[in-house]
């Protein structure tokens, strides 16, 4: 018997481990931004104006994905695990993308463009 990576569940499993490492990564990133006010309002506020470059708007809509396909697939785990849905794993797995993908298009376009907007106002991609 040979072992299949790329099916439904395995491919669900991969990304909410990849997805929770992310959010643990931005956590730990927000924290340190929130952190810089003990060093005082200038270096807060420089902190603040270098995680507002355009670079970090498109980080967010990837931040945004990883926040909605954890979430969606947390949810398809519970139903699973507690409701019995073993059987229907594969098709609510699909709903939810379908769903989310939906979410993610409509919540990103506004991110997007405002770092449109903000690099038509001449600022820099990266901030460094």
């Amino acid at each position: 018997m040979r072992f299949r990576w790329w099916q439904t569940g395995m491919l669900a499993w991969i990304l909410h481990r990849i997805t929770g490492l992310a959010l643990v990564f931005y956590v730990s990133l927000h924290i340190w931004v929130v952190s810089t006010l003990q060093m005082g309002k200038m270096t807060f506020e420089e902190t603040m104006a270098f995680v507002q470059a355009p670079f970090f708007r498109f980080l967010e809509v990837g931040l945004f994905f990883c926040v909605i396909y954890h979430a969606l697939n947390g949810l398809r785990i519970i139903a699973v695990d507690f409701l019995g849905a073993t059987q229907k794993h594969i098709p609510i797995f699909w709903t939810a993308m379908a769903i989310g993908g939906v979410l993610w298009i409509w919540g990103s376009v506004n991110m997007v463009g405002h770092a449109i907007h903000q690099l038509s106002l001449g600022e820099a991609f990266f901030p460094f």
